[in-house]
């Protein structure tokens, strides 16, 4: 019997088990703070698809076509549409026409939909906070370390091509 086997059976084993942890953990923290976000959202009538638009568009440098933000966030074109029109409506987007092609409209936050998404992650961030507050200080050291290294790393490892040699830029 080879070792690449085992070495491969340990490797997919390691994955599965670093997985179902992170995955584990990254559910019960989202329910810590899922009444805080559903009051958010309830407050303002806004739903997840609009949401996610408006994360799209904040997590953008500058105005977004309709058609990028439809492909960022997994809509069709007709409700990415939509979901502008509702965002438009209530004051939490505005869109306008291109300078260089009028049949291309550009959808950017306004200063209402920048404070909304910002005390939206103030909420999410500050359950972060309580939860690691709550560890103990041996734990919380030891998440740290176990984080800081994956975040500062040369190397992103957010990129989810498969690449593990694409450099940060940043």
């Amino acid at each position: 019997m080879s070792q690449e086997p085992l070495c491969a059976f340990g490797a997919d084993q390691s994955i599965e088990s670093a997985s179902a942890a992170l995955v584990a953990f990254l559910d019960r923290l989202l329910e810590l703070g899922r009444p805080e976000t559903m009051d958010s959202l309830a407050s303002t009538d806004i739903t997840f698809s609009q949401l996610r638009v408006l994360c799209a568009l904040g997590s953008h440098d500058g105005p977004m076509p309709v058609n990028a933000i439809a492909e960022q966030v997994q809509l069709s074109l007709a409700a990415a549409g939509r979901t502008v029109d509702k965002l438009v409506s209530c004051g939490f987007a505005d869109r306008r026409e291109d300078s260089s092609d009028r049949r291309i409209k550009r959808v950017s936050l306004t200063d209402d939909g920048m404070r909304y998404l910002e005390t939206h992650l103030a909420l999410q961030h500050e359950t972060v906070r309580r939860f690691v507050a709550g560890l103990p200080a041996e734990l919380r050291d030891n998440l740290c370390s176990a984080l800081k290294p994956i975040v500062d790393d040369a190397v992103d490892h957010f990129c989810l091509t498969g690449s593990t040699d694409r450099k940060r830029t940043a």
